[in-house]
């Protein structure tokens, strides 16, 4: 064991004495074990690399491409794009915030040196000046002396790790949407050919007196204003498995499918609340009843319980980003749309 003594030098347990400069540029290393080959588990993250953001406008050219060729709102290439941006900023944003913090570390090793503020210090060298420089106890000295600028240096290198992970992953996800929103491209164009645009209708009668509006529903629809596609199979989905505790269609000002007549919600409850089993249950049948029936309807896709089915697709349900609610997830009914 050894420790600085007030000449400069480094007092050993056996007399002999080791460079002041030894101590410092052990201080400098405590920092350096969270930097690039320091050997931590809490690596410092890397920048993000360009090739990525030129991945990024290749994938986002083709989604652009994509939203258009299939008459638009493919939600779970929308979500997962937008998770992966936000996802990128956010890993931009601590890499930095990580950097200003190493740099601090930095700075606060040489001032602690030229002020004296190592005396003390206490290392374990074995006759190796750079075994004490790799010691613990000079991290341990760290710690203890400066411990909150090191914890949030640690703490801002592993978000900015994970971050940076899960911009990866979401890209990948996005990557794995377009390609295989892609390859049913034939098959697409074949159903779009089928389904011509089917625009709200501004006039004419129907339930309640609203414009284009359905009657004979068991269940009360809020926004009753449709394409006549939405109103078929409205009809068709409520005639059997009717009544809802409510059916909701035209939002006005919606930029979606609610906007343009083309979309329902079959109401599992009310309120905000998740619905019961049975209700769950309920929901579940309406959602396999109209995947099971979309060619004939004119489908466009469906979400229930934060998943999504598009009829544009491979096929299958695929998870959603969180919306953060119970009715914002599609929790508490299932969302309907039209070709």
């Amino acid at each position: 064991m050894a420790a600085l003594d007030p000449s400069g030098g480094v007092r050993r347990a056996n007399g002999r004495r080791l460079r002041r400069g030894s101590a410092v540029l052990a201080l400098m290393m405590a920092g350096s074990v969270l930097l690039p080959g320091g050997g931590s588990a809490a690596a410092f993250p890397a920048e993000p690399k360009k090739d990525d953001k030129r991945e990024y406008a290749k994938l986002k050219k083709r989604a652009d491409a994509l939203s258009k060729e299939y008459r638009g709102e493919l939600i779970s290439l929308e979500q997962a794009r937008k998770a992966a941006e936000t996802a990128g900023l956010d890993a931009a944003r601590l890499t930095a915030e990580a950097e200003q913090a190493r740099t601090a570390v930095s700075r606060l090793a040489a001032t602690s040196y030229m002020s004296g503020g190592l005396d003390e210090l206490p290392i374990i060298a074995d006759g190796d000046p750079g075994a004490a420089i790799r010691d613990a106890t000079v991290v341990q000295h760290m710690a203890r002396n400066n411990g909150l600028r090191i914890q949030n240096l640690q703490t801002l290198a592993a978000r900015a790790t994970q971050s940076q992970q899960a911009a990866k992953t979401k890209l990948d996800q996005v990557r794995k949407e377009i390609d295989d929103l892609e390859s049913q491209r034939d098959r697409v164009k074949k159903l779009l050919a089928k389904y011509k645009p089917d625009e709200k209708k501004t006039s004419g009668g129907g339930g309640n007196g609203r414009p284009d509006g359905a009657g004979g529903s068991k269940s009360p629809i809020m926004g009753n204003s449709m394409t006549a596609r939405m109103r078929t199979a409205m009809l068709a989905i409520d005639g059997r498995f009717g009544p809802f505790p409510a059916i909701g269609c035209a939002r006005p000002g919606d930029p979606q499918d609610h906007g343009s007549g083309r979309a329902c919600d079959f109401m599992e409850s009310t309120a905000g609340r998740m619905p019961s089993a049975s209700a769950q249950a309920h929901g579940d049948q309406v959602a396999a009843y109209v995947i099971a029936n979309a060619s004939r309807l004119g489908i466009k896709y469906v979400i229930w319980k934060q998943r999504i089915y598009d009829m544009r697709g491979s096929g299958g349900w695929k998870p959603m980003e969180n919306r953060g609610g119970i009715t914002q997830n599609h929790f508490d009914h299932v969302h309907v749309s039209v070709l």
